[in-house]
């Protein structure tokens, strides 16, 4: 081989590693680009722990420390029929482990455009075991809230009716017990429900939004508060008090 033969050569090889250089970093952007929604960590100020996707949503905003909408698109649910045997797993949930006891509080505020619309808080392992406190579009007509704990086959719960179009909901764990709790003000909370679930997987905790029978629903959770460790009051799912940071000495 001639010295222009090397040349040329060398230029090809140059060439060649340069277009392999840009293939692969256009790979990455796209794996990037692609990378499930489950991978991805997101953090909200009022809550200590990661988040991140379990299912895709349509659409998701974090509105401020304490605020996140999520959008859910069509035919998302999270039910499975005892009666027909059907699985439906696929509604959107953001979520984070938590710790072994706490107190979830949120106000819930989804857009209902169609019947089943609604948004829920949800403790979750897997598809065949989770329980969620939901407020829905019912199909009698009037908005409530309803509950659902589900080992392989999920149960279904309404647990009052709600005049207006937004509630506060609250999960209190301790141990392997759980309490569901709702409040039309934030103020004068009701007992929900009480059951005891105990995690033969990596628990989960967070925020849903579904829409079984329509296009798309938007919930906005809002007043978001996650406080550690036990409740105060059964009735009420009252958080315990945070825990006061000593004083700088004078």
């Amino acid at each position: 081989m001639n010295l222009n033969e090397l040349r040329r050569a060398s230029m090809k090889f140059t060439l060649f590693a340069v277009l392999l250089t840009i293939v692969s970093a256009a790979s990455v952007q796209a794996e990037e680009t692609a990378r499930p929604a489950a991978d991805r960590q997101i953090e909200i100020k009022a809550v200590p722990h990661f988040l991140s996707w379990i299912n895709q949503q349509k659409d998701s905003h974090i509105l401020s420390g304490d605020s996140v909408s999520i959008t859910a698109s069509r035919e998302t649910d999270l039910f499975n029929d005892a009666q027909s045997g059907s699985i439906a797993g696929n509604a959107p949930i953001l979520a984070f482990r938590p710790d072994d006891a706490f107190v979830l509080t949120a106000k819930v505020a989804p857009d209902f455009r169609s019947e089943f619309d609604g948004g829920f808080l949800v403790v979750y392992v897997d598809e065949t075991h989770w329980a969620k406190l939901l407020f829905e579009k019912s199909h009698y007509g009037p908005l409530s809230v309803g509950s659902s704990v589900t080992n392989t086959y999920s149960d279904d719960s309404v647990n009052a009716d709600v005049p207006g179009t937004e509630v506060y909901l609250r999960v209190a764990k301790s141990k392997d017990v759980f309490t569901f709790y709702y409040s039309l003000d934030g103020v004068k909370w009701r007992y929900a429900r009480f059951f005891a679930f105990p995690s033969q997987g990596q628990l989960r905790i967070g925020f849903a939004s579904q829409s079984p029978s329509g296009d798309q629903c938007t919930t906005v959770f809002s007043e978001i508060h996650y406080v550690p460790g036990a409740s105060r009051d059964f009735w009420t799912g009252e958080p315990p008090q945070a825990a006061i940071a000593p004083s700088e000495p004078k």
